[in-house]
């Protein structure tokens, strides 16, 4: 299974999915991929996720993009899967203070609020991401130096070694333009796993 996890304020229809579901359908065979409108509020969106993950295997990976990265640090570490982290938030509960309110979905155009008790929730999901008992080769980075939204020296702050891959990019901003570019590289460490 390849689980695809959007960011804030974007879809399942998110250009990095479109692209991702493109590349399993031509390489992949019948490897399957899902790829959900995650609910605003955090804790439904980890109860879709945990959902989805119950029929997950070994070789299940989750793609996260930036909210959606945490959320596949979540899902790794409670579902043991692989995880690839596109230029993830690692601490969304203090990043997304700036976005409390009222928002606009990037994809649908559709409003939607933001409340301050979903910051709490992320907060409370810190205390499930666990690395120190999940293997380091099971994570692929991967981090534009250019993100104007997350910083990436903050990312490998965070990490320390605690991954097995890392794609940086000098020029790939937050939505990581050279996303495909990369998934064949990806792909294949997976693949020496196993």
């Amino acid at each position: 299974m390849i689980l695809f996890l959007h960011g804030f304020a974007s879809s399942g229809n998110a250009t990095k999915a479109e692209v991702l579901k493109e590349y399993c359908i031509n390489n992949l065979g019948n490897q399957e991929f899902i790829s959900p409108d995650l609910p605003v509020e955090p804790e439904k969106a980890i109860k879709l996720i945990s959902n989805i993950l119950k029929s997950a295997d070994n070789n299940t990976i989750v793609f996260g993009s930036s909210l959606g990265g945490y959320y596949a640090m979540w899902a790794g570490t409670k579902h043991n899967t692989n995880i690839v982290l596109v230029n993830p938030a690692v601490e969304p509960y203090i990043d997304l203070k700036s976005v409390l309110g009222m928002n606009k979905n990037y994809q649908t155009g559709e409003e939607f609020e933001f409340k301050e008790e979903y910051l709490k929730q992320l907060k409370n999901l810190s205390s499930d991401i666990d690395f120190s008992r999940y293997p380091g080769e099971k994570i692929v980075l991967m981090l534009a130096e250019d993100d104007d939204l997350l910083d990436y020296r903050r990312t490998l702050k965070y990490f320390g070694n605690d991954y097995c891959k890392l794609i940086l990019e000098k020029e790939a901003g937050h939505s990581f333009t050279k996303f495909g570019d990369n998934l064949k590289s990806v792909f294949d460490y997976f693949n020496l796993l196993g």
